[in-house]
């Protein structure tokens, strides 16, 4: 978003995001996909709050710890209903016991999902209007600070792919993913004030692949801890094979396009 001077206008940029996140709670009954925009809404307004550090640590640590106990109400709504999902995409490729155990596994998230207990929307509202707050005190960066906290975002992205490149690590595979979320929001939202080759589409794709590597993941961790909730140990068994692979064709395209991203320090 840019002022007239073609300065990036922060303030106004992270106020939109915060407000429509709000507007995704605003509603009687909280679906799941709802629960996800109002994340992603959250995770763009951190972005760009990590874009306006440069300019204002301080307040970038508070909104930063702020958003963090939101996103912690809102996670475990939606993790349970991602995994269900990526079972019974697992099921539709599958055959016989093996497409029964992921069926089975499926049917075992929905009923833990049943089973939590409700969003507390009062508490997600509360942590919203108090970044929004944070949002509406935060000073103008000035463009040589939005570049600065622009190009750490980049940084720390690259940074993170070699680390996570052909690694076996989830935890180095998803501090990757985050930073890469980071530069991806951020290099959208910031628009031309970005400085560096945006390459918006292989971002996306990236962020794409990252996601279902993540998801298919948990899935075969969810699935080796319990066996039982896909009803037959075999089956269980054959099922977590297939995972693994996934998780490993997953992991080569996203490095790929992780080598594509940074290409020339993008």
């Amino acid at each position: 978003m840019l002022s007239p001077a073609g300065a990036f206008d922060l303030r106004a940029a992270l106020s939109a995001e915060l407000h429509a996140a709000i507007d995704e709670l605003s509603v009687g009954l909280i679906k799941p996909q709802a629960v996800h925009r109002c994340r992603v809404r959250v995770k763009r307004a951190r972005a760009l709050a990590r874009v306006g550090s440069a300019g204002a640590p301080g307040l970038a640590s508070v909104f930063d710890d702020t958003a963090r106990g939101v996103m912690r109400t809102l996670t475990p709504v939606r993790d349970v209903s991602a995994l269900a999902e990526t079972a019974l995409k697992f099921r539709k490729k599958s055959r016989g016991k093996t497409a029964a155990a992921f069926e089975a596994m499926a049917h075992a998230l929905d009923a833990e999902s049943a089973a939590r207990a409700p969003l507390d929307v009062q508490s997600a509202h509360t942590g919203l209007k108090d970044l929004l707050a944070l949002a509406l005190v935060w000073p103008e960066p000035s463009p040589s600070q939005v570049r600065r906290g622009a190009r750490r975002i980049a940084g720390k992205a690259r940074r993170a792919f070699r680390r996570a490149r052909g690694a076996a690590s989830e935890a180095l595979r998803h501090d990757w993913r985050k930073r890469e979320k980071d530069r991806l929001y951020a290099a959208e939202l910031l628009g031309d004030a970005w400085p560096t080759r945006r390459r918006r589409k292989t971002g996306e794709k990236l962020g794409e692949m990252l996601g279902r590597e993540h998801d298919v993941c948990l899935l075969l961790t969810k699935m080796t801890a319990a066996p039982i909730l896909a009803n037959e140990e075999r089956a269980s068994e054959r099922a977590a094979r297939t995972l693994r692979k996934s998780c490993k064709r997953l992991a080569r395209k996203a490095d790929a396009l992780g080598a594509r991203l940074h290409l020339g320090k993008a």
